[in-house]
């Protein structure tokens, strides 16, 4: 016993004081600040091969600890200049991420105090802020009271619960006859679609890809004849999954129509509105997602066009008793901490138990702007994209792919007599790879129909009309090289 006694020291080396901490505070602080009001001074897009990264630190945690300043210099000089800047002006490449500062002070608040969320009793209030933002979400999307749901580490986690969920509302317990479910959602569909199914124990061929029209939107018709094949296959028609903003081009969906479907067949509809979800705050993003607000799930992702740090997705549902359902498990050491009628357990409602709080910096960011200001700039985003398509047509060698949709415009360059598919694929991912070496745009490419073709997504409030004019001038020049560089330049236009 005093062996033991004299080995426990009055307070643990790990417990820092106020004023080393506050110091320490600041010095992140003032990084972060630095770092976010010089953006648009930094390179967009900087990375590295791995044999390079390997040599910026030591792969053996050191015994002995370091000043907190010599952390900050290995940081600021080898670590945080080798990555790219989502929240950087001239990132419209993917779906990016621009968080608000008071939101990533949010996320602040939710690692210094640790909430955890998955148990009411641990953290009522910040668990009711969820309660209060999952509904702001329901008014949003026009879903009836009771609707609910919990936040995600993102969209892909919150479409997966809403396929488990799915399944056990359609299987209960029993799953013999797992192997007979299908989920159907179009070609252009997000590829969690893919991987919730598979982790769900649906078998990958029985995730169907149903084909788009001239537009990218799922063919009903075809959807309707597949799943009645199925149907007397003897297969088990699980969920129908429709896009609010596909990923690709930001088409959606025939709403509406799937759902009248969905209705009749008695099939769950889940939409994936990821990142166009939010655009329902805005006149025209409410007209173009008509119908979301029928869906027995929403997909959203407030870490994009809710302007908050990664990680930040949530699952809506219509009856979210059937999350329950699926994923309430009641262990021993969990009976003081059982839910009540008047309490929730957020992690009775999906896959973790101990989850931090993401409401918290969704919470902040609003109530510090207001939701005019975050309207405003939803629709500023669309503006600016269709800012970028007014441009394009202006010049004949921008040939539009995908027209302007929820911040997302497909285009290629197609001089006059390039007409060979190899040609002009070569020299628009040549025209990719340029304009993101010069640092300024990060770009990216996608494929629709089989052609290559150039896309940019603007969402990020940072970006500007300047922004959108030097990006199309980059391609233009980009593209002057290139043939310039070439021996048939005096056969295109360009």
């Amino acid at each position: 016993m005093d062996k033991i006694k004299n080995r426990i020291t009055d307070r643990s080396p790990l417990d820092l004081d106020y004023d080393t901490m506050k110091e320490m505070g600041y010095q992140v602080t003032d990084i972060v600040a630095k770092h976010l009001s010089s953006l648009r001074s930094q390179p967009v897009y900087v990375t590295m091969p791995r044999d390079e990264a390997e040599k910026l630190m030591p792969k053996e945690p050191p015994m002995e600890g370091s000043s907190f300043d010599a952390i900050m210099q290995t940081l600021n000089h080898d670590v945080l200049p080798n990555t790219a800047r989502e929240p950087h002006p001239g990132y419209i490449a993917y779906v990016p991420s621009c968080p608000t500062f008071p939101a990533v002070l949010g996320d602040w608040f939710v690692s210094g105090f640790n909430f955890f969320t998955g148990l009411w009793d641990m953290a009522a209030g910040i668990n009711q802020m969820e309660l209060v933002v999952i509904d702001w979400f329901r008014q949003w999307f026009g879903m009836p009271q009771g609707t609910g749901g919990l936040m995600t580490p993102g969209g892909s986690a919150a479409t997966h619960t809403a396929v488990v969920a799915a399944r056990h509302h359609v299987l209960g317990t029993d799953y013999a006859d797992i192997t007979r479910l299908v989920i159907y959602a179009s070609d252009q569909a997000h590829s969690s679609v893919m991987k919730a199914a598979w982790m769900a124990g649906i078998p990958r061929s029985q995730v169907r890809k149903i084909s788009v029209d001239d537009q990218f939107k799922m063919k009903v018709e075809e959807l309707i004849t597949t799943i009645h094949q199925d149907r007397e296959s003897g297969l088990l028609p699980l969920m129908v999954v429709a896009s609010a903003g596909t990923t690709n081009t930001g088409t959606v969906d025939p709403l509406h129509e799937i759902a009248d479907f969905c209705e009749n067949e008695k099939i769950w509809l889940h939409i994936d509105a990821a990142y166009a979800g939010f655009s329902i705050l805005t006149e025209r993003g409410k007209q173009a997602l008509s119908g979301i607000e029928r869906a027995d799930s929403i997909t959203i992702d407030p870490h994009k066009w809710l302007f908050v740090p990664f990680e930040c997705g949530c699952l809506l549902a219509r009856d979210p008793s059937l999350l329950r359902d699926a994923f309430q498990v009641n262990p021993e050491y969990l009976k003081d901490a059982a839910a009540s009628q008047s309490k929730v357990n957020f992690s009775e409602y999906g896959e973790q138990l101990t989850r931090a709080s993401r409401a918290l910096k969704i919470w902040m960011s609003v109530n510090y702007f207001g939701m005019q200001a975050i309207t405003e700039a939803i629709d500023r985003a669309m503006d600016l994209t269709l800012f970028a398509e007014e441009l394009m047509k202006e010049n004949p060698d921008f040939e539009i792919l995908s027209p302007a949709q929820f911040g997302i415009l497909c285009f290629r360059i197609h001089p006059k007599g390039m007409d060979h598919s190899s040609e002009l694929e070569t020299l628009n991912q040549e025209i990719c790879n340029r304009v993101v070496a010069e640092g300024s745009y990060l770009i990216a490419t996608t494929r629709l129909r089989g052609e290559l073709a150039l896309r940019i997504c603007i969402l990020g409030f940072r970006t500007g009309k300047e922004d959108v004019e030097g990006v199309v001038s980059s391609v233009v020049s980009n593209a002057k090289a290139i043939l310039a560089e070439s021996r048939v330049v005096a056969d295109h236009s360009l």
